[in-house]
């Protein structure tokens, strides 16, 4: 399956000229597929930094910068609403190529991984500015080509790409499972909720958010297991016999956590981060 993706996406490479990749703002590092990331590192590209109303509004001007250091422009967004939108799209607008005839249309692919909002970006360009065009010579058959209104050509792949996850419970691997990128049963559900409980502990203003979702108090210094059990008892995720069950109140937690209800946080800084951006 992975081979038949890189070559779809390596065969798609040869006729695009701007490469919009999506990352998700609480996870910059981790959304990347770093094993596929080789195929268009070197293609002119934007970056996204999508679900940027999910994280820290501080932080994510900093990855921003951190980001922006290697010279490619780097747009926060929210998908779900059209500003963000309208900002890519000028770029788009101010970057067409000046005195230079093309026999084609300037031509984009974006490339995510599952759940960072990939198909809300290609969804929202094309309802606002585009009209379908249909197949484009030399592409695999089944991708469609769609003809947005700046003089751009956007290329919808959708599924096309998928992470890698260490067998071992990792940072990357926790990091994904926490914000649903990967399918619940490749992680244990307690695991990724006890990690996410303890990264929210770490940060005072996420913290205080979370503990006002539960209604738990804020002065008390919380363990993450403790916190668990309390949660549990809290939202009544309890057996017969009154025992929190664990696994019920994690799937609690992740869920919540990823419709925005705990608050905002960001699961990675770019000072932490020593990938080549």
């Amino acid at each position: 399956m992975m081979a038949r993706e890189e070559k779809k996406l390596q065969e798609s490479l040869k006729h695009t000229d701007l490469i919009l990749e999506v990352l998700d703002a609480r996870i910059p590092a981790s959304s990347r597929n770093k094993r596929l990331f080789k195929l268009y590192a070197r293609k002119k590209r934007i970056i996204i930094l999508n679900k940027a109303d999910l994280a820290e509004k501080e932080v994510t001007g900093r990855w921003i910068q951190y980001l922006g250091e290697s010279e490619r422009p780097v747009f926060a967004l929210d998908a779900r609403k059209t500003a963000g939108i309208e900002r890519i799209e000028r770029f788009f607008m101010e970057n067409r190529p000046k005195g230079q005839k093309f026999k084609r249309p300037l031509r984009l692919v974006v490339v995510g991984i599952p759940n960072v909002g990939k198909s809300s970006v290609i969804n929202r360009l094309a309802r606002r500015f585009s009209s379908k065009t249909g197949g484009a010579p030399g592409i695999t058959r089944g991708m469609q080509w769609i003809r947005l209104r700046s003089g751009w050509e956007l290329l919808d792949t959708p599924g096309i790409l998928s992470p890698d996850l260490d067998t071992a419970p990792s940072h990357a691997g926790l990091a994904l499972a926490a914000v649903g990128s990967v399918a619940s049963q490749a992680y244990d559900e307690e695991i990724a909720a006890a990690w996410l409980l303890e990264r929210f502990l770490e940060r005072p203003g996420p913290r205080q958010s979370m503990l006002k979702r539960f209604s738990l108090e804020a002065e008390k210094e919380w363990e993450f297991g403790e916190l668990l059990q309390k949660i549990g008892e809290v939202r009544g995720c309890l057996t017969k016999g009154g025992q929190v069950e664990t696994a019920k109140a994690s799937q609690l937690i992740l869920r919540e956590f990823r419709a925005g209800q705990l608050g905002r946080i960001t699961l990675e800084m770019p000072e932490e981060e020593t990938a080549t951006f």
